[in-house]
């Protein structure tokens, strides 16, 4: 069973209650000791995002609202929602994954556990 796979919406974009919700554009990296997944999060806040590792599953959401202090007369950017869910296998060990968040960036590093790494098979 692959460690890390990322679970596909059936559509890009879908609407909650006047908000749109956005699958964030991911990428998703292998080193030997971990995977890495960086999910781009234009003007979402440290604060804003919200991480969470459920049985088999990582949840990563985050919310963006207008600045209220302007009146808007029209809207690309305004408010939405990011979400995605990716299905994590049991080669990952869930107690070491840490995230940092830099220029819109959320990088999410999933370390294996050693059953998981690679090792060299020495020839006799």
């Amino acid at each position: 069973m692959t460690a890390l796979v990322p679970y596909t919406p059936t559509a890009l974009t879908r609407y909650e209650m006047n908000e749109r919700v956005v699958p964030p554009v991911t990428d998703i990296y292998e080193t030997a000791d971990s995977f890495v997944v960086k999910l781009d999060l234009p003007g979402a806040t440290k604060e804003s995002i919200k991480l969470q590792v459920e049985p088999r599953k990582l949840v990563v959401q985050s919310s963006i609202t207008a600045d209220e202090s302007m009146n808007l007369l029209y809207s690309e950017i305004g408010r939405k929602r990011y979400y995605r869910e990716f299905n994590i296998g049991d080669g990952i060990n869930v107690e070491g994954i840490h995230a940092s968040f830099e220029d819109g960036v959320l990088t999410i590093t999933l370390p294996k556990t050693d059953e998981m790494k690679a090792r060299e098979i020495k020839i006799q």
